[in-house]
């Protein structure tokens, strides 16, 4: 597959989308965050038709968004970490057509992650390390059909 690269061009974001009719001509598809501090987008993960990814809007903080490569199909999934603090995401990794990946938010710290690309279907899957501690996710991978990660619960 053909990686495309993602950057941010005089403050607004430009995408590439690696599907769809405008395969090779970048387009302005949002400006999620206007201005001077940009939207410092990462994380790209495709999903079937769907390109998730963490971006800043200056309201919600750094969050999972999503886009199906149209305008008003670009939009925030679920602000994890309520206001603007960021939920910090990272390690995302498909796996049947749903996202995992570790986010924090104000009650549990760093935890395991799902999401469909709904705000119902984005939910922390288990608390692994009870409280506000990081489980420290990492390592993730498939293997026979199993979602693997390490985590560490006794900290």
């Amino acid at each position: 597959m053909k990686k495309r690269f993602f950057a941010p061009i005089l403050f607004t974001i430009l995408f590439s989308i690696p599907f769809g009719a405008f395969a090779d001509t970048p387009i302005l598809l949002k400006d999620i965050n206007a201005g001077v501090s940009g939207a410092t987008v990462g994380n790209l993960t495709k999903v079937n038709d769907v390109l998730f990814f963490s971006a800043n809007d200056g309201i919600n903080g750094s969050e999972l968004w999503k886009t199906d490569g149209t305008r008003s199909g670009t939009c925030l999934v679920k602000d994890i970490y309520s206001g603007l603090e960021s939920s910090n995401i990272g390690n995302l990794t498909v796996f049947n057509g749903i996202v995992f990946f570790v986010a924090r938010n104000s009650e549990n710290g760093y935890e395991l992650w799902k999401s469909d690309g709904t705000q119902a279907g984005t939910v922390m899957i288990k608390d692994i390390n009870p409280g506000f501690a990081y489980s420290g996710h990492s390592d993730f991978s498939i293997s026979n059909g199993t979602l693997f990660f390490r985590a560490d619960s006794s900290r």
